[in-house]
């Protein structure tokens, strides 16, 4: 009988298991076309909206989920602008005001973070 509660509740959970999707790619390239800094949003079909995320890497290189700049969650906006092609300025708006993150530098390009309220209702 054990088996059979055992192999039922495994049913059970795997139809509640979701797929989740890519979705809403915007890839933006660098001045010289050497880096993309990808936007994209990941999610998996619930009531709470998605998550996006930002990921750097090469031109010519897949994009990595999750992404290795930052992510913000539903109801959050973000979006990128190079500045040149050593410098990457990330906008942001959390729906809930929290610090944001410190300058980084990934890969040679320095990552600075400037929260933009503008941005708030928009779903970049």
């Amino acid at each position: 009988m054990r088996l059979v509660y055992s192999i039922a509740l495994c049913l059970l959970l795997a139809g509640c298991a979701s797929e989740c999707d890519i979705i809403n790619v915007r890839d933006h390239a660098s001045p010289d076309g050497q880096r993309l800094a990808t936007v994209y949003g990941y999610t998996c079909y619930d009531t709470t909206g998605y998550a996006k995320y930002v990921d750097l890497h090469r031109a010519g290189k897949k994009m990595r989920h999750p992404g290795n700049v930052t992510v913000v969650g539903p109801g959050d906006a973000v979006s990128v602008a190079w500045l040149t092609p050593t410098q990457l300025v990330v906008s942001y708006c959390y729906e809930t005001s929290r610090p944001g993150p410190a300058t980084t530098n990934i890969d040679g390009v320095t990552i600075t973070f400037k929260d933009t309220p503008e941005l708030r209702g928009t779903q970049q």
